[in-house]
C-alpha cells in the first residue's frame, strides 16, 4: 500500500473510537496483535477497516478477561487466514465458557444484592423482609478439603 495514501483513521481517532488510551494501542501494535498497520508518508500508523475490526474483537476479548497470550494466539490465527478456522473456534468456545461461568456468577451475586436492597427497604418501611434468593447463602467452603482440621 502506498504510504502517502493510507486510508483509515489516526491513532488518536482509533483511541477515541475504542475508548482505549493511545498507549494501549501502541502496546497492541508493538505486541504484534494488529499485524502490520499501514503508515502515512509521515510514518504515522493508520487504522484501516480490517485493523479496526480486529481491534474491536481484541478489546472485547480483553474486557471479558481473555489473557493477552490467548489474544495474541487469536490475532495470529486471524492473520493466518481461514486455513485454521477450527483453532479460532475452539479458542473462542473455551473463552465463551469462561465468560458464561462469570456471567452466571454475576447474576447470582446481583440476585443477592437485589434481595439485600429489598430487605433493607422493607425494614425501613416496617414490612417483613422478602425471602432470600434460591441457593443463599452459598455453601461454606469445605475446610477439611484444605487440610484444616480445627
Amino acid at each position: 500500500m502506498n504510504q502517502t495514501h493510507a486510508v483509515g483513521v489516526s491513532m488518536g481517532e482509533a483511541a477515541r473510537l475504542t475508548g482505549l488510551p493511545v498507549e494501549a494501542l501502541r502496546y497492541y501494535d508493538r505486541a504484534g496483535l494488529l499485524g502490520a498497520l499501514p503508515r502515512t508518508g509521515g510514518n504515522h500508523r493508520v487504522f484501516d477497516e480490517p485493523a479496526l475490526g480486529l481491534l474491536d474483537v481484541i478489546v472485547r476479548l480483553r474486557r471479558t478477561g481473555m489473557p493477552i497470550e490467548e489474544v495474541r494466539r487469536f490475532a495470529d490465527l486471524v492473520r493466518a487466514g481461514d486455513g485454521d478456522r477450527p483453532a479460532r473456534i475452539a479458542l473462542l468456545q473455551t473463552h465463551r465458557a469462561r465468560v458464561q461461568d462469570r456471567l452466571d456468577e454475576l447474576v447470582a451475586d446481583l440476585g443477592v444484592i437485589d434481595w439485600k436492597i429489598a430487605a433493607y427497604t422493607a425494614a425501613e418501611a416496617g414490612r417483613e423482609s422478602p425471602p432470600p434468593p434460591p441457593g443463599w447463602p452459598a455453601a461454606p467452603p469445605d475446610l477439611t478439603a484444605r487440610g484444616d482440621r480445627s
